[in-house]
C-alpha cells in the first residue's frame, strides 16, 4: 500500500506534520503542493492567530488580502459531512457549488483546509484548526488535510509567526 503524501511545516517552534487528502480535494492537494514544491510558502508568516480557533498562513502581502495570483473552486462535498439540506440551500444562494462525487472531512481538531473570502475564491491561504470542531465551517472551506503531528507547535503558534518552509513527502 503506497504512503499518503505529507506536508512538513517547518517553524522556529517545531514541526507540523500533515496528512494531505488528495481523495477528497484533489484540486486544491494539486495546488498546495505546486505552491510548497515552488517554495512560495517560505518564509511567510502564520498572520492571523486565533486563540482556541485556528492559526492561518499563505498569504505573501501577510495582511490576510494576499494569494498566488488566482483562485479556483472550492471542493466541497456538504452531504457527505451530514449537512441539512436546508443549510446546503442556503450555502448554494451564496455562490457556493458542491461536488456529490468528493468524500468531504469535517472541521476537527487538527483540520488543514482552505482559508477564503467565500464561495470559490482559494487561493493560497489556508488554516489549522487549534482547539475544537468548527461545524460551522463545514461546507464553507475545503478541508484538504490533517495535521497528525505536531498539533502542540500548532497551538503555540502565535501571529507573525514564520513558516521556514513547507516540505512535501510522499
Amino acid at each position: 500500500m503506497p504512503t499518503a503524501k505529507t506536508a512538513i511545516i517547518k517553524t522556529d517552534k517545531g514541526d507540523i506534520k500533515l496528512e494531505l487528502y488528495p481523495e477528497a480535494a484533489p484540486k486544491t492537494v494539486a495546488n498546495f503542493v505546486s505552491l510548497a514544491d515552488k517554495g512560495f510558502y517560505n518564509d511567510l508568516t502564520f498572520h492571523r492567530v486565533v486563540s482556541g480557533f485556528m492559526i492561518q498562513g499563505g498569504d505573501p502581502k501577510g495582511d490576510g488580502t494576499g494569494g498566488p495570483g488566482y483562485t479556483f473552486a472550492d471542493e466541497i462535498n456538504p452531504w457527505s459531512l451530514g449537512l441539512s439540506e436546508e443549510t446546503i440551500k442556503s450555502y448554494q444562494a451564496q455562490g457556493y457549488q458542491y461536488d456529490k462525487s468528493l468524500t468531504s472531512h469535517k472541521m476537527e481538531v487538527g483540520a488543514l483546509a482552505m482559508a477564503n473570502s467565500g464561495a470559490n475564491t482559494n487561493g493560497s491561504q489556508f488554516f489549522i484548526v487549534t482547539e475544537q470542531a468548527q461545524p460551522h465551517l463545514d461546507g464553507k472551506h475545503t478541508v484538504f488535510g490533517q495535521a497528525i503531528e505536531g498539533l502542540d507547535v500548532v497551538r503555540k503558534i502565535q501571529q507573525g509567526d514564520i513558516m521556514n518552509k513547507i516540505i512535501i513527502t510522499n
